[in-house]
C-alpha cells in the first residue's frame, strides 16, 4: 500500500538512527520496538521505540520515542567494537513478549580470521527487560557455535530472524545461511543450499525441534565470485503455531544497487525434526515445503536491504497490516525504508 522513506542522518537522543534490522509491534501500547545493528559504532547497542502513524492506507509518518541502549551481562554497556577484541554486538532481530513484558535479541557475533589477528565472539539470543537489562541467554544448539574452522556457524549467518509463536511459549529462530557441516551456501546456478529454523522452549529455553529450509539460487551471477554474494533468510513471522513468514533476501556483487526479496510460506506440520542430524552434507534432509507469496520485483522500484518483518495495526476492514523495514548500512547510498501492506484474507 505504501512506501515511506526516513530522511538520512535522523538522530534521536544524541544516537544516530540506522542499520534497523529488526521490528516488532507492541499491540496494547501501539508502538514499535526496532533494534539497530551498529555494533556501538555510533552509538551505543540499543533498542528504540516508534510510534508509526497509518492514515487512509499511507505511512504518515515514523516518529521515535525512546532508546534503551543494550546491556551486557555485567550491566555495562557494549564498547565500540575492534578487530582483536572479543566483544561485539551485532543485533539482527528483536521481539517483544507483552507476558513477560521482555525483548529476545540476536547477536550475530563476529568470526574475523586475519593475518594480523582474529576476532572470535560467540553469537547469542539473548533476553533483556524493556530497559535494556541483562535476563536470560539461551545456550546454543551443538554445532551452532563460531569456531576457526569451517564448522558451525558462518560470519554474518547466525539467527537473523525470530518470532515467538503458541502463545509466547515457543520461539523460533532461522539461521540465514546454512551451517558449514550442512553444505554450500546458495549460489548462481545451485539451488541446494539447506539452512536450519530452530525452535525453542521459552521457559526451559531448551531447543526442541530443527527443521530444513532449502535455499534458492542467487537470482542473478555475480560479477566476482569472491565477494559478498549470498540469498538467505534474513526475517521469520509466524502467523499462528505452526506456519511462518520466510523472507529470503539476495544480493550480488555487481547489482549492488538492488536487493531481491521473496516472501515464502511454509506449513511445519508433519516436517522432520532435524534436531539429531549434525551434518546435512553427511544425511540429507527432507526440507519444508514453501509456497512463494510474493515477490518484490513485482513493485518494479527501488528495494533496500529488507531486513525486519511485523504485523502492524489492523485497517478499518479489519484486514492485518504487514509492515517491513530496511537497513541501511548507516550508508549515504542506501536509503532507510519502511513498506505498508495489507494482508488479504
Amino acid at each position: 500500500m505504501d512506501e515511506y522513506i526516513l530522511s538520512q542522518n535522523v538522530t534521536f537522543q544524541n544516537t544516530l538512527v540506522g542499520g534497523l534490522s529488526g521490528i516488532d509491534y507492541d499491540v496494547k501500547n501501539d508502538q514499535y520496538f526496532l533494534i539497530s545493528d551498529d555494533p556501538s559504532q555510533y552509538s551505543p547497542a540499543r533498542v528504540y521505540t516508534a510510534k508509526i502513524d497509518i492514515k487512509e492506507h499511507k505511512i504518515d509518518t515514523v516518529k521515535f520515542t525512546g532508546v534503551t541502549s543494550i546491556l551486557q551481562k555485567n550491566g555495562q554497556q557494549y564498547p565500540k567494537y575492534q578487530y582483536g577484541k572479543n566483544s561485539k554486538a551485532d543485533g539482527e532481530s528483536v521481539r517483544f513478549d507483552p507476558t513477560r513484558n521482555q525483548l529476545v535479541w540476536s547477536n550475530e557475533g563476529e568470526r574475523l580470521c586475519r593475518s594480523a589477528d582474529t576476532t572470535i565472539v560467540q553469537p547469542a539470543l539473548t533476553f533483556i527487560s524493556p530497559q535494556g537489562k541483562f535476563l536470560d541467554t539461551v545456550p546454543l544448539p551443538k554445532g551452532f557455535e563460531i569456531t576457526k574452522k569451517d564448522y558451525g556457524v558462518r560470519k554474518n549467518a547466525f539467527f537473523e530472524g525470530l518470532s515467538y509463536a503458541d502463545n509466547y511459549k515457543s520461539l523460533y529462530a532461522s539461521l540465514e545461511e546454512p551451517l558449514y557441516q550442512d553444505g554450500k551456501q546458495a549460489a548462481f546456478g545451485f539451488a541446494g543450499a539447506v539452512t536450519r529454523i530452530s525452535k525453542f522452549d521459552v521457559d526451559s529455553k531448551r531447543n526442541i525441534a530443527q527443521y530444513a529450509y532449502n535455499l534458492g539460487e542467487l537470482p542473478v551471477n555475480p560479477t566476482s565470485a569472491s565477494d559478498w554474494n549470498l540469498n538467505g533468510i534474513s526475517e521469520i513471522l509466524a502467523i499462528n503455531n505452526h506456519r511462518l513468514l520466510i523472507m529470503e533476501r539476495a544480493w550480488a556483487k555487481g547489482h549492488n544497487d538492488h536487493t531481491f526479496i521473496k516472501l515464502y510460506l511454509v506449513d511445519l506440520n508433519g516436517a522432520e525434526n532435524e534436531i539429531n542430524n549434525p551434518s546435512f552434507i553427511q544425511d540429507p534432509p527432507k526440507p519444508l515445503k514453501k509456497k512463494l507469496l510474493f515477490d518484490f520485483d513485482v513493485l518494479n522500484i527501488h528495494i533496500d536491504n529488507f531486513e525486519g518483518i511485523t504485523f502492524g495495526p489492523n485497517l478499518p476492514n479489519g484486514h492485518k497490516t504487514l509492515i517491513f523495514c530496511v537497513d541501511n548500512n548507516f550508508s549515504k547510498m542506501q536509503v532507510q525504508q519502511f513498506f505498508l501492506f495489507e494482508v488479504m484474507p
